[in-house]
């Protein structure tokens, strides 16, 4: 989806910034799926577990963007909960679809995101110079958020991004914060104005024609 600004490209960038510190020092990852149960446990395994694999496939000389394909969809999207992120997304709109519709409108924003953001992790190579802080966290019931703050040695100032994840069976990331913006905020402005123009009954047969 093009209406995606370069602000949100930004929040793809500073995700890999976020785990480049850990990953620097600690390569190979731990597992998400043995590391501790917290919100941060289990942010810093994520971050960690991608960001070793991309330095790994960057290091074989082999960071092209099918292979970058690949690794993202065995290494980022396991981590995302797509349907709750397509749930809050769709807003209103979401209980009036049926099952098989829901699934349509996930699938669309699954290829959507990879759209977006694999070129910038096939083209993205300075990992140099990254300094990362989880700042704080707070969880609610089985709802977390995630507050890191990343910056460049020998520059001032930082950037602040919040990770909001939700657990069912695990911990998974649903959204990202970036100042005032997120993705959700951003990908459901995108899907209201198509629903308001074509309708969603049309807009669901477009998405299954493009698929």
């Amino acid at each position: 989806m093009k209406f995606v600004p370069n602000i949100l490209k930004a929040f793809l960038i500073n995700l890999c910034f976020i785990g480049i510190i850990f990953a620097s020092e600690s390569c190979p990852a731990v597992s998400p799926k043995i590391a501790g149960d917290t919100p941060t446990e289990q942010v810093d395994a994520i971050l960690n577990d991608i960001v070793c694999s991309f330095i790994k496939l960057q290091s074989s000389n082999d960071g092209n963007l099918a292979s970058t394909l690949n690794l993202t969809k065995k290494k980022i999207l396991p981590y995302i909960d797509l349907e709750y992120f397509t749930e809050m997304t769709l807003s209103s709109h979401w209980d009036k679809l049926e099952p098989r519709e829901r699934k349509i409108f996930e699938r669309d924003i699954k290829n959507s995101l990879i759209e977006e953001y694999v070129g910038i992790l096939s083209n993205f190579t300075d990992w140099e110079n990254i300094q990362i802080v989880i700042n704080d966290y707070s969880q609610i019931e089985n709802f977390a958020n995630v507050k890191v703050s990343v910056s460049l040695k020998k520059q001032t100032g930082d950037t602040s991004v919040t990770l909001k994840l939700i657990r069912t069976n695990r911990w998974k990331i649903y959204d990202l914060d970036y100042q005032t913006i997120s993705i959700i905020g951003m990908e459901k402005m995108g899907y209201d104005s198509k629903i308001k123009r074509q309708g969603i009954k049309k807009l669901i047969q477009k998405m299954l024609k493009k698929s």
